[in-house]
């Protein structure tokens, strides 16, 4: 099975149909319109959360792959689905989003969902990815509110870990790869995007930069 996690920025049907291009079995999509703004071919399907129709938390699928929302979602937690695929695990998409008159920094968003979903990632394999948007020494968060770094130790204990720090054995914030290009500058790189799971995997790789495409590149996973 191959998963696609990918921040499409600033979403449109050539953007969508480039990235179904791509043939993967699942697609985690942060900043997808909703299904009522974009096209999907037939044998797809797709799930969608957000506060915007043009820009949210989008997770699209082939009909092939038995896949449902689960019924314990936390609708407060406005850009995570939980996805169950083949009734055997967990897929988390997430995009921790700050919404105008949230006072909250991206790790305390993400560390409050990892928390709320605690006990059904303990239960099941689970694979948590997409667009942290989290950094290590990111500027304005707190140690009582939640740092990445918290988020990072949490996810531990639920036996949950890094599959690109796994395989490339480098430290976080240290990373010799970027996944995010800010204001799509060469000279401005950030590692934001991740999956963390326990599920054994074939293989995992970071997408080479398609500038025409997104400021991210995507995570390319197979099981």
């Amino acid at each position: 099975m191959k998963i696609v996690s990918y921040n499409i920025a600033r979403c449109s049907q050539d953007k969508i149909e480039h990235v179904l291009d791509m043939n993967a079995d699942i697609y985690v999509l942060p900043e997808s319109a909703c299904s009522d703004r974009i096209y999907l071919p037939e044998g797809y399907e797709m799930t969608w959360i957000g506060n915007y129709d043009f820009k949210g938390l989008g997770i699209i699928w082939k009909k092939a792959i038995k896949c449902f929302v689960a019924p314990w979602i936390d609708v407060k937690h406005n850009y995570v689905i939980p996805l169950i695929v083949n009734d055997k695990w967990l897929l988390l998409a997430v995009w921790p989003t700050i919404l105008p008159n949230t006072k909250k920094t991206y790790p305390q968003i993400l560390l409050e969902c990892l928390k709320s979903y605690s006990k059904h990632i303990v239960e099941m394999p689970t694979m948590i990815t997409g667009d942290f948007n989290c950094y290590i020494g990111q500027g304005g968060v707190s140690k009582w509110t939640g740092t990445f770094e918290q988020c990072i130790e949490y996810m531990g204990k639920l036996g949950l870990y890094s599959v690109y720090h796994r395989t490339t054995q480098e430290e976080f914030g240290k990373e010799n790869s970027c996944t995010y290009h800010h204001l799509f500058k060469e000279d401005m790189p950030f590692f934001i995007d991740f999956s963390f799971t326990n599920i054994p995997l074939k293989s995992y790789k970071i997408g080479d930069w398609e500038r025409n495409i997104s400021d991210h590149n995507a995570q390319i996973i197979e099981i």
